[in-house]
């Protein structure tokens, strides 16, 4: 506590009878009484660390949401190349005639060859093979899951893909096999129809084809 001097402003302690600057009588000067002010504590740290944790809890789920989306357009990349990595190589496509066992003549339709760079999954895909003509018009097919040539994989032996028998003579020129997936070709491989091994009995069917 202080007297403040009103001739020049001076603080003098509260118990001063004269100014300690000017010597000015301070009787019946009032006592100054200072407030103390409690400084409020500061909050500053725990607001800045209240800022700071969501911004980085932000960062993160940023971060995962990055590499999770890369991940993703990764293996389905992935996942399309290997779709159309899988390709079918002919070793003999072609038809042949004869007696069935209850003596009726038929024709006999046959597409061996192999499968090649199978799937590890192979839910959801087909190989259809389309017996053509020379118009390229589908005169006949046949369908079946990929899975069923599975025991083929990676075998030094062809395997049949497909077979077609009638009574009745088609006039293949050549044959079609589509890989399918989920109802969507993604490769189809063409092959001509080998006539050389019909018999003398088919005099309706033309020769000298050669398969692919």
């Amino acid at each position: 506590m202080s007297k403040t001097c009103p001739n020049c402003g001076v603080n003098s302690p509260d118990n001063a009878k004269f100014c300690i600057e000017c010597a000015e009588s301070l009787e019946g000067v009032p006592i100054n009484k200072e407030e103390t002010v409690k400084k409020a504590p500061s909050t500053s740290s725990s607001d800045d660390n209240g800022s700071v944790i969501p911004c980085i809890i932000g960062i993160i789920i940023v971060v995962i949401i990055v590499v999770a989306a890369a991940a993703f357009i990764f293996n389905s990349g992935s996942g399309e190349e290997t779709q159309k990595n899988i390709t079918v190589t002919f070793s003999d496509v072609y038809v042949s005639s004869g007696n069935s066992i209850s003596g009726i003549f038929y024709y006999y339709y046959y597409v061996n060859g192999f499968f090649n760079n199978f799937p590890e999954d192979m839910e959801g895909y087909t190989v259809k093979t389309l017996y053509c003509d020379k118009e390229d018009k589908e005169l006949v097919s046949t369908t079946e899951k990929l899975s069923y040539f599975e025991s083929s994989k990676d075998s030094k032996y062809d395997t049949m893909i497909s077979s077609y028998s009638t009574p009745n003579y088609l006039d293949v020129d050549h044959v079609k096999v589509q890989i399918i997936k989920d109802g969507n070709v993604l490769n189809e491989f063409t092959a001509n129809m080998n006539t050389n091994k019909l018999t003398q009995s088919s005099s309706s069917a033309p020769t000298n084809n050669s398969s692919k």
